[in-house]
């Protein structure tokens, strides 16, 4: 399989889960993808294959989401953290830069904290340290099935309304699969993980002293000014972007903005 022109697609044992990856270019310096919830490793094809020319770049599906296997049990941060870790370590992919969006930035906040020395940058898309104490409300939960392609065209689009007209199409082709009488249903989504992410970030964040940025979406509320007045009061090193027109979803919905800002980054800190 020629890497410059599809990704090579592979699972592997991690403490003791069934992880599937995708490895985009061959050559240059290494990037890890870790996606938010609800989301796959294919949820960052735009901005994967536009980087292959120039970085080796490895995307996970975490757990309980695309290919990857979805526990019996819940899965605590830290454990899940650390699952992702055995697996980009087996596949000798570090030191890297980590990008995660949503859960994938949380998961990122305890492996860079933790093992500082695999790690040259950080991007965090969207998320910060929330309040353990503060209640969380899952998203209501998806049809259990649709009709047809427009069916789940349509969902996608009242779930996900900036997404672009690119990832709408990316989100049929990989987020679903059908069921014996031809109906479409989401894969794995993260219903038995979707709890574990919410533990107190902020004593992981006063560890983190690698160069990190953190892309915010202009619509999204997630990251109030006062979180990010704290961050950079504590990651001197610490660099914040937004994008205009942006919901929480920042690479699914302006690909182009969010690639650059990224790209800018890297060329400052590899």
């Amino acid at each position: 399989m020629n890497l410059k022109t599809t990704p090579r697609e592979g699972f592997l044992k991690s403490k003791g889960f069934r992880l599937h990856y995708l490895i985009y270019g061959g050559s240059g310096e290494k990037l890890v993808l870790l996606h938010s919830m609800g989301m796959d490793a294919h949820s960052f094809d735009e901005f994967s294959n536009s980087l292959k020319k120039d970085y080796q770049i490895l995307a996970f599906d975490i757990l309980d989401h695309g290919e990857s296997e979805k526990p019996k049990e819940p899965v605590g941060l830290v454990e899940h953290a650390e699952t992702i870790r055995e697996g980009y370590r087996q596949l000798g992919f570090f030191p890297n830069v980590l990008i995660g969006h949503s859960v994938g930035g949380r998961i990122g906040m305890v492996l860079t904290a933790e093992y500082t020395e695999e790690f040259k940058g950080l991007v965090l898309v969207d998320i910060a340290p929330m309040d353990p104490s503060r209640k969380y409300t899952p998203p209501p939960p998806p049809p259990e099935f649709f009709d047809d392609e427009e069916d789940a065209r349509k969902y996608l689009k009242l779930r996900y309304p900036n997404l672009s007209d690119k990832y709408v199409e990316n989100r049929l082709k990989y987020a679903f699969t059908r069921d014996e009488n031809g109906r479409l249903r989401l894969k794995l989504y993260g219903d038995v993980i979707r709890s574990g992410p919410f533990i107190d970030l902020w004593p992981y964040l006063e560890k983190i002293k690698i160069p990190t940025l953190l892309i915010l979406g202009k619509e999204s509320t997630l990251v109030s000014p006062a979180t990010v007045d704290r961050m950079r009061s504590i990651m001197p090193r610490l660099e914040v972007s937004t994008i205009e027109g942006a919901s929480h979803m920042v690479p699914q919905d302006k690909p182009v903005e969010f690639e650059e800002i990224v790209r800018n980054f890297l060329k400052k800190i590899l």
